[in-house]
């Protein structure tokens, strides 16, 4: 069994995926800084801005006034750029192969390369043998674990909704299906809050899913669409849906380990090249020059290659905001093994910027954006499942 920075499980074709065992220490900062990213990994935190109105480059969400939606009154804030290195920067290597599970509840039915040339259920392991620090004095250390390739498109929640009426009259999601492993209490709970947020039929999710005439991915019936990211879905659907597909959302500490690219420490999920439209989905440019947004300007999951993240992840940066697990608070102050906040905070944690967004700061592998509430839904929220160890190996 060859090895690197820890024990590595080798896949069907004898290619090494991923270090079984290892950890990464996170440090982070909440100092607020100037308005513009940092010129190298080295660097303060900075504040992202927020659109008042609404207009390209906010967080659109369902009642906002103007614009493609409304930023949420909570403005994008920073995690921390990296000071430095703990351990030397790893040698590049290219990601390895993709490992495909047809039986994924939201790709049984799907053709196994009908995203980029993989199965839209795709995942890859993320090694988390490398120590990161982002600042001085706070870090976290994960476990080793999964994160799906390519964010879920339409056609995945489309089965998602097929099965919908009969899995939620069988009594799910079940208690505390969905918590992460090292995370006690963190999984569904069936008191009447959060039932009453999830839709009790796939008719009145689809009326959800249709938040903006003009923007929103869902269409009833399969088409063009299908391979877009799915939006205009609650913290609560996105949890719902990786229950279904026998995952659970990632944390927030997860989500931005595999797109600061572990130890290196990106800026992007690329590295610290600046943004460019050759890299994400943003500003509203892929259809056009950003003066309008449309659909259109949301192209198929994984449509920049050049974009993906050190461990071969898609759209990390741009096209849809991904849910993550977490409530938005300040992080601790001392290190804390797998960390994720599950108790209560000002609203559940959204990641990666989004396909109008025009903030750099947004698009950033550290912006953080605050939502009011979990159960907003937006023309950029969307969904990343994430996989335990297990589910990786079977």
């Amino acid at each position: 069994m060859q090895q690197r920075q820890g024990i590595r499980i080798i896949g069907a074709r004898g290619r090494s995926l991923w270090p079984l065992f290892g950890a990464v220490v996170w440090a982070c900062s909440d100092a607020g800084g100037g308005d513009t990213p940092p010129p190298s990994p080295v660097g303060s935190a900075g504040t992202a801005s927020q659109s008042a109105n609404g207009g390209a480059g906010s967080v659109g969400g369902v009642g906002a006034p103007g614009g493609s939606g409304g930023e949420p009154n909570n403005p994008n804030t920073l995690l921390g750029t990296p000071v430095g290195f703990v351990n030397d920067p790893p040698a590049e290597e290219p990601p390895p192969p993709p490992m495909l599970f047809p039986e994924s509840p939201s790709c049984v039915y799907g053709e196994p390369d009908e995203c980029e040339g993989a199965s839209c259920c795709a995942r890859e392991g993320v090694p988390t043998g490398e120590i990161m620090l982002v600042a001085p004095n706070t870090g976290v250390s994960l476990s080793s674990y999964g994160l799906d390739k390519f964010e879920v498109t339409v056609a995945r929640f489309r089965a998602f909704l097929g099965e919908y009426n009969a899995w939620r009259d069988s009594g799910n999601p079940a208690a505390g299906s969905g918590a992460h492993p090292f995370t006690p209490g963190s999984g569904w709970d069936q008191d009447p809050t959060w039932e009453g947020a999830l839709a009790g039929s796939a008719a009145v999710l689809r009326v959800g899913l249709a938040c903006n005439p003009t923007q929103q991915t869902w269409t009833d019936e399969p088409g063009v669409n299908d391979l877009r990211p799915i939006n205009c879905v609650s913290w609560f659907e996105a949890f719902a849906f990786c229950v279904w597909d026998e995952g659970r959302l990632p944390t927030e500490a997860e989500w931005q380990y595999a797109a600061v690219g572990g130890g290196q420490g990106r800026q992007f999920a690329w590295g610290n090249t600046g943004l460019m439209p050759s890299f994400a989905v943003y500003g509203c440019l892929f259809a056009g020059t950003g003066a309008t947004c449309s659909v259109d300007d949301i192209p198929p999951v994984g449509s920049k290659p050049d974009g993906r993240g050190r461990f071969g992840h898609s759209d990390l940066a741009g096209s849809v905001y991904e849910w993550t697990l977490d409530w938005f608070a300040p992080y601790p102050e001392a290190l804390r093994d797998n960390y994720a906040k599950t108790d209560a905070g000002q609203g559940r944690v959204l990641r990666g910027g989004g396909w109008d967004s025009t903030s750099t700061q947004a698009l950033l592998s550290t912006g953080r954006l605050n939502h009011p509430a979990p159960t907003f839904r937006s023309i950029n929220s969307g969904i990343r499942c994430a996989r335990d160890v297990e589910d990786m190996l079977r």
